[in-house]
Order: structure tokens, then sequence, then C-alpha cells
């Protein structure tokens, strides 16, 4: 574990092998690596099946975080789609749910009734996840309608629930620094991925070409007492979803940090 006195919470992300992927395999693999948490990427229920189904398929795994995605602009299908799914999430004792979406058109810049639109749309999952014990935070990302600071704060001044997933990939190739955004969305944000870049894919950690500095963003939540879920998010490998969940987790146990579930005092 590092040496620090606050510890810091690592879940894996399932999006590696597929929404449709074999879930009790998967959760095997993630397992065999040592992770203890898991966030659920894009699965739909019919997919996860019944509670105790899931709790079989999982095998010991927490779950962290749940994570879906829309498209502009989002209807009432969609909602209903997600709203489901934040029950679920409730149920389960899930309490943070991620958004990501829609898709950015290459030939111009989101319209303001797109940007109100999403924001309408994350504020109503937010507010109907606040019922159910789930928090909902939108994952600004690349070739989506939220990338850059000023439209992260386009969609904070129109939300008022909605929360962030800030991942300092996706910040970094925008050409922002990940730390600045970790300090000045400090309040807003629910939870964070990780993963890395280079030669144009995305890569494990620490085999990156752009600089990302894990150790200064490890040791900035440090800093700041982060207590929520940092998860890693490998969307690829070369190899295999299990090569890469090991080297993620080797390359963390290398920084000294453990992924030994940690348990936070009720605030």
């Amino acid at each position: 574990m590092s040496n620090s006195k606050h510890a810091l919470r690592f879940a894996y992300s399932t999006i590696n092998w597929g929404a449709q992927a074999d879930l009790a395999a998967a959760c095997h693999e993630i397992r065999e690596c040592g992770w203890e948490a898991v966030e659920l990427f894009y699965h739909s229920l019919d997919w996860l099946g019944t509670f105790e189904t899931l709790r079989q398929t999982l095998g010991g795994l927490r779950v962290a975080t749940f994570f879906g995605g829309v498209e502009l602009p989002v209807d009432a299908n969609q909602l209903t789609v997600h709203k489901r799914r934040i029950e679920y999430a409730g149920q389960m004792g899930v309490s943070m749910y991620g958004l990501v979406g829609g898709s950015r058109l290459r030939w111009r810049s989101p319209t303001q009734d797109e940007y109100r639109n999403l924001a309408l749309a994350c504020e109503e999952l937010a507010v109907f996840g606040a019922d159910h014990g789930v928090s909902v935070a939108y994952h600004p990302h690349t070739e989506c309608t939220i990338e850059t600071h000023q439209e992260i704060d386009i969609l904070l001044n129109q939300t008022q629930h909605t929360l962030l997933c800030l991942d300092v990939s996706h910040i970094i190739l925008v050409g922002e620094d990940p730390i600045s955004h970790l300090r000045h969305y400090r309040e807003r944000t629910g939870y964070i991925h990780v993963k890395d870049w280079a030669r144009g894919k995305f890569v494990e950690l620490g085999q990156g070409t752009i600089g990302l500095d894990f150790p200064a963003i490890f040791a900035e939540l440090e800093a700041a007492r982060w207590d929520g879920w940092i998860v890693v998010e490998n969307s690829r490998s070369d190899r295999s979803p299990l090569h890469s969940a090991r080297l993620n987790a080797d390359y963390l146990h290398r920084l000294g940090y453990a992924l030994a579930v940690i348990e936070r005092a009720a605030s």
C-alpha cells in the first residue's frame, strides 16, 4: 500500500471485454489479476440478469460503478433505459453511474440547443438517481459533446446535481492539464477514469507517450484526500484484456498501491 495516510480506491472496467462479453469469464480474469472492484461498462439489464445471477457472476468483486451512454438528441426512450439501469444500480448498493455522449460531428461544434439537451438529460437522470442513492457523473470525452474545460463549464452551469467522471487521458488529448482539472472541478467530480495513450491508441498505464504523470496525479488525489473511485479503463489491448488487466495491476503495485477495496466511513 502507498505510504500515504490516505489510501486510494481502484476498480477495473469491463470495457475491454465488450458490452456483451461472457461476464463470468471477464470477472474471473479481473479477479485473477488481483482487482477487487469493477465498473460494469454498458451492459444491458438483460445481460446482467437478476441480482443473484450478477452476484454469482461477480464472484466476490464489488461493483464500484455502472456506465452507459447517450446519443443526441436524448429522448424519452433513452432516459427510460438509463433510469431502469440507475434503479438496478441503486438496488445493488452502487452509488455512482457514469454517462458519456453524444457523438460529436467532425465538421462543427455542438450547438447551444445540443448542449442544453444534454444538460437537461443529465440533470433529469441525476435528480432521478438521487432518489435511488445513485449519483450521475458525465464523462467529458474526445469526439463527444463535452470535450474541453469551456464545454465542461457549459454543462455544469446548466446543471446542479450532475457530477463529472474525469478521465485524465481524454483531458490531455484535448491539450489540457489533468491535475488542473482535478483541482478546479474537485467539488463536482464523482469519480475518475485513468488509462494511457501512445502511437494513436490507448495503452496500459505507464506505457504512454503523451506525458501523463500518474505518480503526480495520484499524489494530487492523495493530498486532496480523494474518497471516490479511480477506475482503470483500458478500452483496448494488443494481446488480450487479461494481459492488460495484469499489466495495469502490476503498474499500480510498482507505485506502491494496493488493489484491496477500502471501505470509507459514512460522512
